[in-house]
């Protein structure tokens, strides 16, 4: 019986250069060559998947950490937040000052400022490196973002709010309202001077999505290999029978691991593929 490969995208498959590398592409098809099923696995939003990675012939997608399932181009499971808790929370951060984005089916619903956070936060690796500043800009181009003036709250549905808080202080104070609905992920440092993460769904999970794949195609949960580098993949690699995880990823995930890769830049994924067995010598 093949394998189900589930592949979280920024860290994983793409490292700082923002592309997958040519090994990389050819040992996720020599897999599915060798029998078994590729999926991307990511926190990433259907308008976010950019055109190189669709260009993969991947057996399906989990987007937005699990908000939704596509196979064949079709979605089979979508998930939305309720109106009226995200009414809240919606309220709760411009009552603090917190930037956030609403990740929908079809747009980026974002408040001012968000772009030009990101923009600073860039601005010096823009500097040093044209080809990223190249990308940032094209897949901003292609997500669809929108003023969240332009969000109809009783028409479109949210699966996932990505936060910016520029003061630490405001985002703490939201904290114990969003955990009793929610699942927080944070992906700032604790040394920076803002918080920036996620909040999903309770119970809507990259691992949730990863057991909707398995079930559709009448797999089981034993023949399942994750492969990730941060928090959000903490419930992936917590559910598969393996997990692959980024050398440099947090103890605690690392923790949780079977094996492990090098830079994706390096055709660390292509490398780990091998040592496991999954294919062989390109």
């Amino acid at each position: 019986m093949g394998k189900f490969l589930f592949y979280d995208i920024d860290g994983t498959l793409m490292g700082k250069s923002k592309k997958v590398t040519e090994k990389t592409k050819w040992a996720i098809e020599q897999a599915q060559k060798n029998g078994h099923k590729a999926f991307l696995c990511t926190g990433r939003a259907p308008t976010s998947i950019s055109d190189d990675l669709k260009e993969i012939p991947f057996d399906g997608i989990i987007c937005s950490a699990g908000g939704f399932v596509i196979i064949d181009n079709e979605f089979i499971f979508e998930n939305f937040m309720n109106q009226y808790i995200l009414s809240e929370v919606m309220t709760l951060f411009i009552n603090n000052h917190i930037l956030f984005t609403l990740e929908t089916k079809d747009a980026l619903y974002q408040t001012p400022g968000v772009n030009e956070f990101f923009d600073q936060k860039h601005l010096k690796d823009c500097e040093n490196n044209l080809e990223l500043a190249r990308f940032l800009q094209v897949r901003r181009a292609n997500e669809n973002r929108r003023p969240v003036k332009d969000f109809n709250i009783l028409t479109t549905g949210v699966t996932k709010v990505c936060f910016i808080a520029p003061h630490k202080d405001d985002f703490y104070s939201c904290a114990p309202f969003l955990e009793e609905f929610f699942n927080i992920v944070i992906f700032s440092k604790e040394e920076d001077d803002f918080v920036n993460g996620e909040i999903i769904l309770k119970y809507c999970t990259k691992a949730d999505g990863i057991i909707k794949v398995v079930n559709h195609f009448h797999g089981q949960m034993k023949d399942t290999i994750g492969f990730g580098d941060s928090m959000n993949d903490y419930q992936m690699l917590e559910e598969v029978n393996i997990g692959v995880v980024y050398e440099g990823a947090p103890q605690n995930l690392k923790d949780l691991g079977q094996y492990y890769f090098t830079d994706p830049d390096d055709d660390g994924i292509y490398k780990v593929m091998k040592e496991i067995g999954l294919i062989e010598e390109a």
